[in-house]
C-alpha cells in the first residue's frame, strides 16, 4: 500500500481556516485592550457563569 499525497484543496482549506482563526483571535484581543489575557479571559468566564445561572433560574421557575 503506498501513501497518497492529501488532496491539495484540503491543505488549503486548513491553512485558510487557520489563518481566520488567528485573525479573528487577534481581533478578539486588539478589541478587549491591552488588559492582560488573565484579565481578560476572568471576566469571560464571569459573564458566562452569570448567564448560566440565570438560564437555570429560568428553567426552574419554567418547571415549577
Amino acid at each position: 500500500m503506498t501513501r497518497s499525497t492529501p488532496p491539495s484543496d484540503w491543505i488549503v482549506y486548513v491553512v485558510v481556516l487557520g489563518t481566520v482563526a488567528a485573525m479573528m483571535y487577534g481581533k478578539y484581543l486588539i478589541g478587549k485592550g491591552d488588559e492582560p489575557i488573565e484579565d481578560v479571559i476572568k471576566e469571560d468566564i464571569e459573564k458566562l457563569e452569570h448567564e448560566v445561572e440565570e438560564t437555570i433560574h429560568e428553567v426552574e421557575n419554567k418547571i415549577k
